[in-house]
C-alpha cells in the first residue's frame, strides 16, 4: 500500500483482515464519551507501526532529514486511516 505524507510516498505492508479488525477495535476503545484516551491511542499507533513494516531508519523526509516524533505520529495516523478505509486521500 502506498501512502503520501510530507510530499513523500511511503510503501507500507497491507494489513490482514484480522489486523484491520484489531485496529478497528483499538480505535473504538481509544475514544470514550467523545474524548480521546491518550494511552489507548498511543497503543493503537504502536500497533499500526508494527503492521507497516517500517523501521526507525525509514522515518526520514524527502531530503533525508529525520522526522520529528510529531511527524511520525502524523504519518502513523495517516496510515491508520488508510488501513481502516477512512482516509479522504484514499477515496480520491
Amino acid at each position: 500500500m502506498k501512502v503520501i505524507f510530507l510530499d513523500k510516498e511511503w510503501e507500507v505492508k497491507n494489513p490482514t483482515y484480522k489486523e484491520k479488525r484489531e485496529l478497528w477495535k483499538q480505535n473504538s476503545i481509544s475514544w470514550k464519551d467523545g474524548e480521546l484516551k491518550q494511552e489507548e491511542y498511543f497503543e493503537l499507533l504502536n500497533s499500526t507501526e508494527d503492521i507497516t513494516g517500517l523501521s526507525p531508519e525509514d522515518y526520514t523526509k524527502k531530503d533525508g532529514e529525520p522526522l520529528s516524533m510529531t511527524e511520525i505520529d502524523l504519518l502513523l495516523q495517516q496510515i491508520l486511516l488508510n488501513y481502516l478505509g477512512l482516509s479522504t486521500e484514499q477515496k480520491k
